[in-house]
């Protein structure tokens, strides 16, 4: 199969959360569509999360923040739902402002940004760390 440049714009990835529920975690997959980010860009933000070390060798806070990574590269999901006022799922369609309310719940940046870096990779992480 011959690369085409221009054809791939887009991938889906499996996302693996969990969340916490009464002493338990909770684990829920759905995928995400990652736009295909430019190599400038992927360095940029690989710059950002790299620690860095002051003067004294101590380590600095670092400039990565992954809502900002997920609102440059999320273009849509699937099998993301919300309950209704009678406890039914319904389907949550993908929008900006939809993003944004996914991104108001605790850590799941984190998730999405591991996602998007072993779909553009191949390589899967072990934690949220990266050991």
């Amino acid at each position: 199969m011959a690369l085409i440049i221009n054809k791939v714009k887009t991938f889906k990835w499996t996302v693996d959360y969990e969340y916490p529920v009464d002493d338990e975690f909770i684990e829920v997959k759905f995928k995400a569509i990652f736009k295909r980010m430019p190599q400038k860009f992927l360095v940029e933000m690989a710059k950002k999360a790299t620690p860095k070390l002051d003067k004294n060798g101590n380590e600095l806070p670092i400039d990565f923040d992954p809502n900002e990574l997920c609102e440059k590269v999320i273009v849509g999901w699937e099998d993301v739902f919300m309950e209704d006022d009678k406890g039914t799922e319904i389907e949550v369609p993908f929008s900006k402002e939809n993003l944004k309310n996914l991104l108001e719940i605790p850590f799941i940046s984190a998730y999405l940004a591991k996602s998007f870096y072993e779909g553009q990779t191949g390589k899967k992480l072990k934690n949220l760390e990266g050991q």
